[in-house]
């Protein structure tokens, strides 16, 4: 075996088990991300990256008009500018319009006829190709209703680690 991967980030079954759901989920991400990308193309979607499309689909999922502080908290995000840059790509598209409020703060987003049409033909072709897909795969929603719960415990241990590896810079390793 190569010397410098013997035991890289395995070392004991919990750091086995995570390092192999790390890479796990890399793998999920990238095809998630072709397979959106794909998808959003194949219903004549306009020129945009996976994570464009995400925001759109997270727009309509959430229904109403959505301000940026909404769409950063529901998407787990904080870089802000991505998500503003994104946004404004969105809108030039014409499938998202800003919808102003009292203040600068209020304002927010929602989907346009266009996006509306976009993000249903989108959702009809997914269940056609992939939920049929995942139905025909005995009990797979049942372990996908339990890997969504662990992926979600997952995502608030790793922002708690986030924060104890700033706390770090800080107070110094402990």
């Amino acid at each position: 075996m190569d010397e410098q991967s013997d035991l890289y980030m395995t070392e004991g079954d919990t750091a086995a088990v995570l390092t192999r759901v790390e890479l796990a989920m890399i793998r999920a991400i990238e095809a998630f991300n072709r397979w959106a990308f794909f998808l959003h193309k194949g219903v004549g979607g306009p020129q945009l990256a996976p994570q464009d499309i995400f925001l759109l689909h997270s727009i309509r999922m959430r229904g109403g008009a959505q301000n940026l502080s909404e769409l950063l908290l529901f998407l787990n995000r904080n870089d802000v500018s991505t998500l503003q840059y994104s946004l404004k790509k969105i809108e030039q598209f014409g499938l998202i319009q800003r919808v102003t409020g009292n203040s600068k703060r209020e304002a927010g987003y929602r989907l346009t006829g266009a996006g509306m049409t976009l993000t249903e033909d989108y959702a009809q072709v997914r269940q056609e190709l992939l939920i049929a897909l995942v139905g025909d795969v005995k009990n797979l929603s049942v372990a996908l209703e339990g890997a969504a719960g662990a992926l979600e415990r997952l995502t608030g241990l790793y922002d708690q680690s986030t924060q104890a590896v700033l706390n770090r810079k800080i107070m110094g390793p402990r």
